[in-house]
């Protein structure tokens, strides 16, 4: 990797396992990959941290010894969580961007095994401060967005499954780029309202072989990676593609890919439908996808991320609209905060409600595109004052 001026390499000393960063680090080309007071709880994230190209600014190393670390009361990891996934839209986006370009070079297999890995981390810290955060975006990217919110569902799966640490990672980076053969077209799918041409048709059928080839060509090798992307259209009853596998021989890590996919693309905006709520999407996952993919697997996520996940909005029974912050041990009653008052006027500070209390039930989910001028006022629901 390419040191940019300015920037000095890190090395493993400077990291301290389970301590906070006591500076930003940066990689090679000057993006911040993580902020001061994340907290590293592996050698495995630190040392591919540092093994991918991890630098500090030259003020702040000749500023060197650095002062003792914050306290680890005083790190949010909450905060953290949330922040970190704004940082992995822009590291992911940098990914996609290089790859379009044709330079990303031998750097595209451990980027986005540093993205995965730091996906693990963000999750580990604090759930639902990650679910949170993809929930709550709509402007970044189709791609962006789809490719983390399925890496991190697959992720979410496979530890409740009780996959180990370093095996869930070859589906976490599986998720993070199953779509990657339809890059170089989807800006144009994400605006067009007209019906598929033959040739998109085309494409879109061939994109899971094309991605694979493309894995392939860009260093991947390893089989547990590969071979969710290639078969994550497979279904059930053998009218998937593109090898009409069917049953048995579709493998737990597809069959997980495959759910996550299917849920990650309902609730994000198309040309040509708005995103669906998350109840809405669960419930056509359940009924209409059930019998084709894995109704367990169905199961698994719903009771994982909520049946109202955090970040979703949602009208309660006082006619307040409020944003999920939490999930409680009750998935139907998480926590929330209200930002709408019941006659239409937004309040300045949001209202923490138990939704297991009567009069603030929740009622019924909205779609956050009716409330995105509130966007900033939600968001600071998670971010630093």
């Amino acid at each position: 990797m390419t040191l940019r001026q300015g920037f000095e390499r890190v090395s493993p000393t400077d990291i301290r396992i389970g301590e906070p960063l006591p500076y930003a680090v940066y990689d090679g080309s000057g993006m911040l990959l993580l902020q001061a007071g994340f907290v590293i709880n592996t050698v495995k994230q630190r040392d591919v941290l540092i093994a991918n190209g991890c630098f500090i600014s030259n003020e702040v190393a000749r500023a060197r010894p650095a002062p003792p670390p914050l306290p680890l009361a005083a790190v949010s990891e909450e905060h953290s969580s949330f922040e970190m996934f704004d940082l992995l839209k822009l590291r992911l986006k940098r990914v996609f961007d290089l790859y379009r370009s044709g330079s990303v070079g031998d750097e595209f297999v451990p980027r986005i095994e540093g993205i995965a890995l730091t996906i693990q981390e963000a999750c580990t810290h604090d759930t639902d401060s990650a679910l949170a955060n993809l929930h709550l975006d709509y402007d970044s990217s189709y791609a962006v967005i789809h490719h983390l919110q399925a890496a991190m569902l697959c992720e979410l799966i496979g530890k409740k499954l009780g996959v180990p640490d370093e095996s869930r990672l070859p589906l976490i980076e599986a998720g993070l780029t199953h779509d990657i053969g339809l890059l170089d077209i989807q800006d144009v799918l994400d605006q067009q309202l007209a019906p598929l041409s033959p040739s998109q048709k085309e494409r879109i059928a061939h994109h899971t072989v094309d991605t694979e080839s493309i894995l392939a060509s860009l260093g991947v090798h390893k089989k547990a990676w590969l071979d969710p992307v290639r078969h994550h259209h497979e279904r059930l009853d053998g009218s998937g593609y593109p090898d009409g596998r069917a049953g048995d021989a579709i493998d737990l890590p597809t069959r997980v890919l495959a759910i996550a996919d299917i849920y990650s693309a309902m609730v994000r905006d198309r040309p040509y439908r708005k995103a669906m709520v998350s109840t809405e999407a669960m419930r056509k996952l359940m009924l209409e996808q059930g019998a084709t993919t894995d109704r367990r697997l169905i199961g698994m996520m719903i009771k994982e991320i909520g049946v109202f996940p955090p970040g979703a909005t949602v009208r309660l029974a006082n006619g307040e609209i409020a944003v999920v912050k939490k999930r409680t041990a009750n998935t139907a009653c998480p926590l929330v905060f209200s930002f709408v008052r019941a006659d239409g006027m937004p309040m300045l500070t949001p209202v923490q409600h138990d939704t297991a209390r009567e009069e603030c039930r929740i009622e019924g989910m909205v779609p956050f595109s009716n409330h995105r001028g509130a966007i900033a006022v939600l968001r600071g629901l998670w971010h630093h004052p």
